[in-house]
């Protein structure tokens, strides 16, 4: 317990598999401090194994054991992700928890769309869902949410013409950005059609593409590159009538 007096502003990680340890390695990228709690000790001395004890620890530990868990430094945690078996494991757990810790955050995965109103009944539950978005974005969220949320909304389908999400479009010899420079082709997607230029895909001499990500203003848009832009609904619409193609062809 005395490598824990180290530890600050940490997430603790309730229950562990595959995705809990690709949320960490994400989470340790970014400097954020893991303490796991697992009910197997060879699986803790696995994790203890392969980490940095100064960034990572794992803990045996009873899961129910409430009076052995308020001993850990809480106090000091960002947040708690739960991630037990099954949604009715999970729900039971947060309602528990929530006795001996009123105040701190918990993010829980979801597999059932139908029980994220009653996980979001708790305060400061912000319910996930697993199977939707990235073990990278899941991990934003525990410490950045609203951009994991906007991440999570691109990655979604548009439902209406106020949805945003991410489209590329092959350049035709006819686009009115053929032959622009990049700089000149985003003030003119913003202004004109409300759209956000974020990047583009350069063909190169071997027929392959080269994706840049927000290049150079002067970089050259040429026949048979893909202009990556965030979009909504109507804009898309728009342009594709406009560049005479649509999204990806």
């Amino acid at each position: 317990m005395s490598l824990l007096q180290n530890f600050d502003n940490f997430v603790v990680i309730v229950g562990w598999d595959k995705f809990a340890d690709l949320v960490t390695e994400q989470l340790v990228c970014t400097h954020r401090q893991v303490i796991a709690l697992v009910d197997d000790q060879q699986v803790a001395e696995r994790i203890n194994a392969a980490h940095d004890n100064r960034q990572v620890i794992a803990l045996r530990v009873d899961y129910l054991n409430f009076e052995k868990i308020k001993k850990l430094p809480l106090d000091r945690a960002f947040g708690i992700y739960i991630n037990l078996e099954s949604d009715r494991d999970r729900l039971i757990y947060i309602f528990k928890l929530r006795k001996y810790f009123p105040q701190i955050s918990i993010i829980s995965p979801v597999l059932n769309p139908k029980l994220k109103e009653s996980f979001s009944l708790q305060r400061k539950i912000f319910p996930l869902s697993r199977d939707a978005i990235s073990a990278k974005i899941f991990a934003g969220h525990l410490f950045k949410k609203d951009v994991a949320i906007f991440l999570n909304q691109l990655l979604s389908p548009s439902t209406d013409e106020n949805d945003h999400e991410i489209r590329q479009y092959l350049v035709l010899p006819e686009n009115p950005f053929c032959n622009e420079m990049y700089g000149d082709a985003f003030v003119k997607l913003k202004k004109d059609y409300q759209a956000v230029l974020i990047g583009i895909s350069k063909q190169t001499a071997q027929g392959g593409h080269d994706l840049r990500k927000n290049p150079m203003d002067e970089t050259l848009i040429q026949k048979g590159d893909y202009l990556i832009m965030l979009v909504n609904g109507k804009s898309a619409k728009d342009l594709e009538k406009e560049f005479g193609v649509g999204e990806g062809a």
